[in-house]
């Protein structure tokens, strides 16, 4: 069985209370994923910390270099993904930044800068209902 981890970001401006959702480009070999609302990060390559690999994923997404000391872990879960036999552990950071200047990556087409309520009614895939959805009732999404 092969072993993969992936970490995204909840990122809030400081300004504004706003949180930053992106919008994934189209990707001819995952139509389900193509133009979805999305997080900045994704998975985790051999050799690297959970965190140095996301902090690498949150450059070449979003052009932010974030400090290890603003990521806070505020979930994780593990899951099998049965037909590729594969276990893959999954990590949520949660990061308040003041005003950062985002740069996408071929990876994103757009994104937009969202109240927790416009947040709260994306149409986008799991897990993120649910942990949004729990982050609202305990006062980290609002």
């Amino acid at each position: 069985m092969l072993l993969k981890s992936a970490a995204k970001a909840i990122i809030r401006r400081k300004s504004d209370g706003k949180y930053l959702i992106l919008t994934s480009s189209e990707w001819e070999e995952v139509p389900e994923r193509s133009q979805q609302p999305d997080l900045p990060g994704g998975l985790i390559e051999p050799g690297e910390t959970i965190v140095e690999g996301l902090q690498r994923e949150l450059v070449e997404e979003i052009g932010l270099d974030i400090a290890p000391e603003q990521l806070q872990l505020v979930y994780a879960s593990t899951y099998v993904d049965e037909p590729e036999q594969t276990s893959i552990t999954f990590l949520l950071y949660f990061a308040e930044l003041d005003d950062p200047e985002i740069t996408l990556s071929w990876e994103h087409e757009s994104f937009a800068w969202m109240t927790a309520e416009e947040v709260l009614t994306l149409d986008i895939r799991e897990p993120y209902p649910t942990i949004f959805a729990h982050y609202h009732k305990v006062g980290l999404l609002e």
